[in-house]
């Protein structure tokens, strides 16, 4: 159990962009380990985002990994939370 506690996870949920195009769906596969939790398109950045288990020492924020979408390989990208682009705040 400690041994397991040190080493920390195998696996980080991690949000990303796809940066090519296309949008993921829950259940497609990265390649090299991995799997895709939810995904959909972003209108205020006009791409496909989502939410990926990747293996913890790829999911840093600018690491970039392939996602197997419908038997289509799209490159991806991880990101900071919130994925959205905040409108302007109106002067008060």
């Amino acid at each position: 159990m400690r041994a397991a506690r040190a080493a920390g996870p195998a696996e980080r949920l991690v949000p990303f962009v796809i940066t090519g195009g296309g949008i993921a769906r829950a259940g497609d596969p990265v390649v090299g380990g991995g799997e895709v939790t939810s995904g959909t398109h972003s209108p205020s950045l006009g791409v496909g985002i989502g939410m990926a288990y990747l293996p913890a020492g790829t999911a840093r924020v600018g690491n970039r990994f392939e996602i197997d979408v419908r038997g289509r390989i799209r490159t991806a990208e991880v990101r900071t939370k919130p994925l959205y682009v905040r409108p302007e705040q109106p002067l008060a």
